[in-house]
């Protein structure tokens, strides 16, 4: 068993609990009206979030905090980068990575969310933390595969000897059916 010294972990966990405070909003001295805070991601903030997998990436986001007497609302703007393997020839691609999203505040006797963008606060608190909604949007903004764009003629930018070996090592569907299945096949074709 790994023996950790108590140093190095009571500064690890003080480092875990303290890095989200720098994606704190406080309001309660704010006047009514727009206020703007610029946020920095990096890889230090998706490995608090992230156990494995950690994305490679960096992204400026602003929060537009419109305070007003019954509802707030923070506007995120989201616009970085974010480094992964092509899901298609798995060479390295930097994916552009932008997103808006709005958060509405209310405030009432205890936290709740009552939506996914509504979310009452007790009257008691005087900031929020925003790191977890910058997290979900970046996350959000993600496309679906991450595949090297195609070129002005409209062809694969991936590396194309292993596009190559793929197709090379690829079963035919016809080579992997049984033959025994093919006059069964014909009975269903007919029908």
């Amino acid at each position: 068993m790994r023996k950790i010294n108590f140093y190095t972990f009571a500064k690890f966990y003080l480092n875990i609990l303290e890095y989200p405070t720098k994606y704190t909003i406080p309001f309660k001295g704010l006047k009514d009206g727009l206020h703007e805070f610029d946020f920095k991601v990096n890889q230090e903030f998706f490995t608090y979030f992230q156990e494995e997998d950690v994305y490679q990436g960096e992204a400026d986001v602003k929060v537009s905090f419109n305070k007003k007497t019954l509802v707030t609302t923070l506007k995120f703007e989201l616009k970085g980068k974010l480094n992964a393997a092509c899901d298609r020839c798995l060479e390295e691609l930097e994916i552009e990575v932008e997103g808006e999203n709005s958060l509405h505040l209310k405030f009432g006797e205890e936290h709740e969310e009552l939506a996914d963008d509504v979310i009452v606060l007790a009257e008691s608190e005087n900031e929020i933390n925003v790191a977890q909604y910058i997290y979900e949007l970046f996350t959000l903004s993600l496309p679906l595969s991450f595949v090297h764009p195609d070129d002005e003629d409209g062809n694969s930018t991936c590396n194309e000897k292993m596009i190559q070996k793929l197709n090379d090592l690829s079963v035919n569907e016809e080579e992997k059916i049984d033959p025994r299945w093919n006059d069964l096949r014909k009975l269903i074709d007919n029908n």
